[in-house]
């Protein structure tokens, strides 16, 4: 069931909705254990200022870097702050940062034709929330953590039900008027989310849809 939506202006990054609908559901008494997003609101103040008991569930980005070692080669050692090379050389990173691998080791290294192309030396960008970033690729490497993601499924669901009956165009003029608009049709959609329910008589389900018509 949908307990709060949000709407921004087109030129407002996705991400900066969530301020008003942690307002929304504050005054449902609703507390955030698991957050299922996509990747556009890993930047969101909900992941930024997380505390250690929510759990993030997002699908990570692919780490590529054509035949060539990628960041997944690279050991991170968090307790250290350490990064090790597939040949064992360790060097200090920070996040929001950038290793470069002595020139000189590079040009010695056995594997360095696997590694890099560059003339002088190996280089690693650490993401300002690497720490995240490797916490949701390894989720997503065990069963456990994959059928995780699958849960978002639904809401997908959910969110394209409601942009079919809404379309793709703003009703209105103004935030105000299509946040109410959107507030309708997600009323609408867990009107027949409660209709599909076995349990749910066609009296209830009359008595429910007056009510939320008031």
């Amino acid at each position: 069931m949908i307990r709060a939506v949000g709407v921004t202006r087109a030129n407002a990054p996705e991400a900066s909705v969530t301020l008003d609908i942690e307002a929304d559901l504050k005054q449902q008494h609703v507390t955030i254990k698991e957050l299922h997003i996509d990747r556009a609101y890993l930047t969101s103040h909900w992941v930024k200022q997380r505390t250690s008991d929510l759990v993030i569930i997002c699908k990570a980005w692919k780490v590529r870097n054509g035949k060539l070692f990628d960041k997944n080669a690279f050991v991170l050692d968090w307790e250290t702050h350490l990064i090790r090379c597939p040949n064992g050389v360790s060097l200090p990173f920070h996040e929001g940062g950038i290793v470069h691998f002595p020139k000189h080791e590079c040009d010695a290294c056995p594997i360095r034709s696997q590694c890099t192309t560059s003339k002088n030396s190996r280089s690693i960008s650490i993401h300002p929330d690497e720490s995240l970033l490797v916490e949701l690729r390894q989720r997503q490497t065990t069963v456990a953590g994959r059928a995780k993601l699958r849960e978002r499924v639904s809401v997908e669901h959910s969110l394209a039900h409601i942009g079919q009956w809404q379309t793709d165009q703003s009703r209105y003029i103004g935030l105000r008027k299509n946040l109410f608009d959107l507030r309708r049709m997600a009323v609408v959609h867990n009107l027949h989310v409660l209709a599909r329910m076995s349990h749910i008589t066609p009296q209830q389900f009359s008595i429910l849809s007056a009510s939320q018509s008031n």
